[in-house]
């Protein structure tokens, strides 16, 4: 559903109850959409940082990666342009 920001005022009510059911509802300004309105998504946005980071730490076998960092030779040493200023 698409409506318009002063429509959406008129009926706030109606079209939070809508985005409730699950629908989303964009808003437009002059035909262009300025923002979108949608239910929270469920499940794993309820966890902690930490939690998410172990989650994805023990994914990806984080444990398992060399202790060396394999770019430590790949940068350029040299001075550089002076800054333009």
């Amino acid at each position: 559903m698409r409506v318009g920001v002063a429509e959406a005022r008129r009926r706030f009510r109606e079209i939070l109850d809508r985005v409730i059911a699950g629908e989303v509802v964009e808003l437009s300004r002059r035909g262009e959409i300025v923002a979108t309105m949608s239910a929270p998504s469920t499940g794993q946005r309820d966890e902690s940082l930490g939690q998410a980071l172990s989650r994805w730490r023990s994914k990806w076998g984080v444990e398992d990666w060399p202790e060396d960092d394999p770019f430590v030779d790949l940068r350029d040493r040299s001075p550089g342009r002076g800054a333009p200023w």
